[in-house]
């Protein structure tokens, strides 16, 4: 079954490496919306191996589940799991 791990962001610059490298071994794919960061969370995500879709402003939590979803569709994942992109979940 084809897994995509949800990290929606926003200002989550010095978190959300380590939390993209925790998530990574139990998914196919982990996808970060960056909700209109003005920090560096989109670029610490893709270094840490995240696929990142970018929101150019702040639109909430809610519209980068709608962008997770989306892509989820197009790209035929059958499981979807949402994390937060700060490091708090184990």
């Amino acid at each position: 079954m084809k897994t995509l791990a949800i990290l929606p962001a926003y200002n989550e610059e010095g978190k959300v490496g380590k939390s993209v490298l925790d998530i990574k071994p139990y998914v196919d794919t982990v996808l970060l919306v960056d909700d209109g960061s003005t920090d560096n969370t989109a670029e610490e995500a893709k270094r840490s191996g995240a696929l990142v879709i970018s929101h150019e402003k702040n639109m909430g939590v809610g519209a980068a589940f709608k962008t997770a979803i989306k892509y989820a569709k197009e790209n035929n994942y059958e499981i979807c799991i949402h994390f937060a992109s700060d490091n708090q979940d184990d």
